[in-house]
């Protein structure tokens, strides 16, 4: 029986594109209720905030594996 759920092979870009969707929607708003300069500052917001959660979340990795070597022991 074929599911209708996406495959995990899928599952990693249609994430990506459906965040992409709101974030793109979400600057729509901004611009429609602000201005471009408005909406720059809040896209360079979502920028910064999606490095710090991805060096945050690559800090974290590198720091469970540490902890797993050091105490794997």
């Amino acid at each position: 029986m074929d599911s209708a759920a996406a495959k995990p092979v899928h599952r990693s870009w249609i994430v990506v594109v459906a965040k992409s969707i709101v974030v793109l929607q979400t600057l729509a708003i901004v611009y429609m209720l602000t201005s471009a300069w408005v909406t720059a500052v809040v896209a360079a917001g979502f920028v910064v905030v999606v490095a710090a959660v991805k060096a945050l979340s690559r800090a974290s990795r590198q720091v469970d594996q540490i902890f797993e070597q050091e105490l794997g022991k």
